[in-house]
């Protein structure tokens, strides 16, 4: 058997995350199609609390399972591997079904208080799959553990193929009874596409395990009893699930808060779904590809930095914290700039046939939404690496007084911005904008404080800007030198070209330095065990 090393495991993930994420989205373009923005805002109310409780439930005991087992891997002691990975199991299955039962029960009553009781029946759909997606998060844990990292590539786009194909069957299907019942159809395509998943990593998992064979030594740490492995995993969930809880929460309320806020503010409810639809259902969607890219990254850093803060090696420490941040910065810049330049070619391109001028002018609210919104994915990018790099350096519980210092300042700003009829939706943007500047401004406080950064003024700001300058605008010139070319022409050519540009830009001002570069060049791709 072979086992990933951190920069291939990394690149398997972000892959396979890339690929799902743009079937995602994809599938998103013909739904809003179908649905049309109304019933988008309809279809995403729905999905903050089936987040929220994903993440309540499995997203700690999957990061758990993943450490644990890699632990017991490399103390030789299998039985504490299996033993770890059943207690997961059903305990992820009993809180799982537990909270799916609540949430078909007060269906009715959470969607009263989102401010539209259609809502209810989307709930009815989704239920299922909290309990086959949380099984699923400790199955991919447990295959992480193991450094085997092709299931959960294998897994994710599985289950957006599926997702795609059976939701927007499943719409059309029941587009005919309106559009209540088509958000109810593409909303039971996700449990059918989780439920699919399920049964193929279950299946990958049975085959694995009689595979799987390594050399037999005598086992370092004595053998856990099941009250033994649960205090384990509930050891290493607990600060985990906190940090991860934050967003799911920021969503969640979103769903309660914003319609009934731009509602308040004089938007009829039909106006402020279809607001709420075009920020939650297109523009964070197009948001979340490029911090994917980021996100592939910070996943890279935890094992990479924590193993070396273990050996006590100060100068690596502080030489891979500053790289890290470094490349973080050099990354998420051109994906700023693609964003902000070509946010009304992006819109047009992908969802001109699902948006209208009959209730709002769809079209100008989200190229508008998606070019203020572009700052964002530099703050997501830093958020993830810092949050990843104080992991790294046992100081977990960090990022959460972050996240929840910035949490309290936002809830603040949603209700002053949105309940201003002259910024509406804007605000929440706003609102996100300033919680991730605080929450990254104190990770970043807590990350000097412990790592002595080493950064070189003109290669972290000069170059790196000096270079997204140039080429953003090149981008933006050759956009109107070719704009009267077909949109994917001129939009290819000029992105394209913008981006060779930047990249010979970095290269050009020596971004990275000597040491910097040897990282790029590491060899040790395959390790066997």
């Amino acid at each position: 058997m072979k086992r990933q090393s951190v920069l291939v495991g990394a690149i398997i993930l972000a892959v396979g995350g890339l690929i799902a994420k743009i079937v995602g989205a994809l599938y998103k373009i013909p739904l809003t199609n179908i649905l049309g923005t109304n019933g988008m805002g309809l279809y995403y109310l729905v999905f903050p609390l089936y987040s929220l409780l994903l993440v309540l439930i499995s997203s700690g005991v999957s990061l758990a399972v993943s450490r644990l087992v890699s632990m017991e891997r490399n103390n030789h002691n299998k039985f504490n591997e299996q033993k770890i990975f059943k207690v997961a199991l059903v305990l992820v299955f009993v809180v799982s079904l537990l909270f799916a039962l609540l949430l078909v029960v007060f269906s009715e009553q959470i969607a009263i208080l989102q401010g539209n009781i259609n809502a209810k029946v989307g709930y009815f759909a989704i239920a299922p799959s909290i309990c086959f997606a949380s099984v699923i998060a400790v199955v991919r844990g447990y295959f992480q553990g193991q450094e085997n990292m092709i299931p959960s590539l294998v897994n994710n786009v599985l289950e957006q193929i599926v997702k795609l194909v059976a939701g927007l069957v499943l719409a059309n299907l029941f587009l005919y009874k309106g559009i209540t019942f088509a958000v109810f159809g593409a909303i039971l395509g996700v449990t059918i596409s989780e439920f699919c998943a399920l049964i193929f990593i279950v299946v990958h998992y049975m085959v694995y395990k009689k595979q799987y064979i390594y050399k037999i030594e005598i086992p370092k740490t004595p053998n856990l009893t099941n009250f033994e492995a649960f205090k384990k995993i509930a050891s290493y969930a607990s600060p985990a699930t906190l940090s991860a809880i934050i967003l799911p929460i920021t969503g969640f309320l979103d769903s309660f808060l914003i319609i009934n806020i731009l509602t308040n503010a004089g938007f009829s409810s039909l106006q402020a779904t279809n607001l709420y639809g075009i920020s939650n259902g297109i523009v964070n969607t197009l948001i979340n590809l490029p911090v994917l890219l980021c996100g592939s990254l910070a996943t890279a850093i935890v094992p990479n930095l924590s193993g070396i803060y273990a050996q006590n090696n100060e100068k690596e420490v502080k030489f891979k914290t500053s790289f890290f941040i470094k490349i973080t910065w050099i990354i998420a810049l051109p994906c700023f700039l693609v964003f902000l330049i070509y946010a009304p070619d992006i819109i047009s391109i992908l969802y001109s046939h699902g948006l209208s001028d009959l209730v709002i002018d769809e079209f100008t609210f989200a190229y508008k939404l998606l070019m203020l919104s572009s700052v964002s994915i530099l703050y997501y990018a830093f958020l993830q690496t810092f949050t990843s790099i104080l992991q790294s350096i046992n100081k977990p519980i960090v990022p959460f007084f972050a996240m929840i210092c910035g949490l309290v300042v936002r809830m603040l700003f949603i209700f002053i911005l949105v309940g201003n009829p002259k910024i509406n939706i804007f605000g929440v943007t706003l609102s996100n904008l300033i919680f991730l500047s605080v929450a990254c401004i104190i990770n970043l406080i807590y990350i000097k404080k412990h790592v002595q950064l080493s950064f070189s003024f003109s290669k972290i700001l000069v170059a790196p800007i000096s270079a997204a300058v140039i080429s953003g605008s090149i981008m933006y010139v050759l956009r109107f030198a070719l704009i009267n070319c077909n949109i994917w022409l001129y939009c290819v050519i000029s992105a394209g070209v913008g981006l060779i540009s930047y990249v010979a830009l970095i290269i050009l001002f020596k971004s990275f330095n000597v040491q910097e570069t040897q990282v790029f060049k590491h060899k040790n791709i395959l390790n066997k065990t």
